[in-house]
């Protein structure tokens, strides 16, 4: 046997030794993606949890106005899993003391909490058609 075939045949073995090496980084849990609820809508946020869009109200100034009171858009939900149901309420805007662009509630359903986390209501008044259905943009995640 030459000396290189028996180099080529070293490094074939290490390289597939190396190829089957299991990766032992631990990814985290992967996080729920957004979903967008018009009302009376219902989503399945995961496996056996549903998120329920009861209203949407929403006085924010409209594009291209000039307003004394910058307004807020709410959003009433229920989460539900199995036969549990808790009911929340989310806010963007100026609401009570705080001007919010994102809004997160906690809810416990069982013995477990899930975070509910609003970051949009569209469309933005004035941006639409009035009559344009309002659809709220929410996450779920599952809280370790």
């Amino acid at each position: 046997m030459t000396p290189f075939k028996s180099l080529y045949g070293l490094l074939l073995v290490g390289l597939l030794a190396v190829g089957c090496e299991k990766d032992k980084t631990v990814t985290p849990a992967e996080e729920s993606k957004p979903v967008t609820v018009k009302i009376n809508q219902s989503a399945r946020v995961q496996q056996d949890v549903t998120l329920n869009v009861e209203s949407i109200s929403d006085s924010r100034c409209p594009a291209n106005a000039l307003c004394v009171w910058l307004g807020n858009a709410t959003v009433k939900f229920t989460l539900k899993k199995d036969a549990q149901t808790q009911s929340g309420e989310l806010c963007l805007g100026q609401c009570g003391q705080q001007l919010k662009n994102r809004d997160v509630v906690t809810v416990q359903l069982g013995g477990e909490s899930y975070d509910v986390a609003l970051s949009e209501v569209k469309p933005f008044p004035g941006t639409q058609p009035d009559g344009t259905p309002k659809e709220a943009v929410i996450t779920v995640n599952q809280k370790k």
